[in-house]
C-alpha cells in the first residue's frame, strides 16, 4: 500500500465543485474536516461538520434540483483560498432558510465570495460566504424590484 500524498487547496476546490454539481452531498461534505465550521454571512447560518453540511446539501438540491455552481479564479496562497463563484438553479421546492413566501419556479442567479482554510491534508477546516442576500430575495420574488 502506497501512501498518497496530501491534497492541496487547488484538488479540494475542484473536487468540491465537481461534487456540488453532480449533487453528490457524501463526497462533496467529505472536502471538509469532521470538525469543519461553514458559515453562511447572508442566511445568518452556520453548519459545523460533515453530517450538517450533507444535510444542507441534500435539502439545497431537494429544493432546487437544477443547481450548479461555477468557480472563478481562485486565489490561494498556502492554505488559504479566496474563491469568487456564480451559482444558479430554480427554487422549485421549500428551503427552510428561505422565507416561505418565496416564488416557486423562480431562477436564482447569485454572485458569491468563498474564504476558505485548509488543513494539512487539503481539507476545508472553516468556509465562509458572502453574496448579495437582497439580489436572491429579488429574484425569488419576496423583495420587489
Amino acid at each position: 500500500m502506497t501512501d498518497q500524498p496530501p491534497a492541496t487547496p487547488a484538488t479540494t476546490l475542484r473536487k468540491w465543485f465537481a461534487y456540488f454539481n453532480d449533487h453528490d452531498s457524501e463526497r462533496w461534505a467529505r472536502c471538509y474536516t469532521e470538525d469543519a465550521v461553514f458559515e453562511d454571512i447572508a442566511l445568518g447560518k452556520t453548519f459545523k461538520g460533515r453530517t450538517e453540511l450533507a444535510d444542507f446539501m441534500r435539502v439545497w438540491v431537494d429544493a432546487c434540483p437544477d443547481t450548479r455552481v461555477d468557480m472563478g479564479e481562485a486565489l490561494i496562497s498556502g492554505n488559504r483560498a479566496a474563491v469568487p463563484w456564480r451559482g444558479g438553479g430554480t427554487l422549485t421546492g421549500t428551503f427552510s432558510h428561505l422565507p416561505e413566501t418565496a416564488v416557486r419556479g423562480s431562477f436564482i442567479d447569485n454572485r458569491a465570495l468563498s474564504l476558505m482554510e485548509f488543513d494539512e491534508n487539503g481539507l476545508i477546516v472553516r468556509q465562509t460566504d458572502y453574496y448579495d442576500v437582497l439580489a436572491v430575495l429579488r429574484q425569488i420574488g419576496v423583495v420587489p424590484d
